[in-house]
C-alpha cells in the first residue's frame, strides 16, 4: 500500500512540474538570441523602476562620500578597523579574543572604510533616513 501511494505522489509531482515550466523544450538547441529573447520576456523593467534605481544611486553614493570625509581621521582607524573585522573577518575578532595574533590583513584602510560606508548608507536608504 505504502509503494503504491510513494509511486502515485511521485507521478503526480512530476506532472505537476512539468506543466508549470514555460520555457521551450531541451531537445532543441537554444541560440543565444532565443535566450536573451526569453530572457527579456520575463524580466521587464519598469521606467519607474529604473528611476529609483537611478535615484537610489545617487543617495547612497552622496552619503558614502560624506561618510569617508567625516570618518578619513587617524583615532577613529582602530575603531573601523575592528568594526570591519567584526562583520567581514570574524575570525579575526575571535582570535584576538582568545589572545592569538591575527594574521596580516591585506585589505587597505580605505576599501574597509568604504565598505563600512556602503553597509551603513544603504541601511540608512532602507530605512528611508537618507533624503
Amino acid at each position: 500500500m505504502g509503494r503504491i501511494i510513494f509511486s502515485l505522489l511521485l507521478v503526480f509531482s512530476s506532472s505537476i512540474f512539468a506543466k508549470g515550466n514555460d520555457l521551450p523544450s531541451t531537445d532543441q538547441d537554444l541560440t543565444p538570441v532565443q535566450v536573451s529573447r526569453i530572457f527579456d520576456e520575463q524580466n521587464v523593467i519598469s521606467v519607474e523602476g529604473l528611476s529609483d534605481l537611478v535615484d537610489r544611486e545617487d543617495k547612497v553614493n552622496a552619503c558614502i562620500d560624506s561618510y569617508i570625509k567625516k570618518q578619513s581621521r587617524s583615532y577613529a582607524r582602530i575603531v573601523q578597523n575592528n568594526l570591519y573585522d567584526l562583520i567581514h573577518n570574524f575570525d579575526r575578532i575571535t582570535s584576538k579574543i582568545y589572545g592569538k595574533k591575527p594574521e596580516m590583513d591585506e585589505i587597505s584602510y580605505d576599501e574597509k572604510l568604504e565598505a563600512l560606508a556602503r553597509v551603513q548608507c544603504e541601511a540608512y536608504y532602507n530605512m528611508g533616513v537618507l533624503k
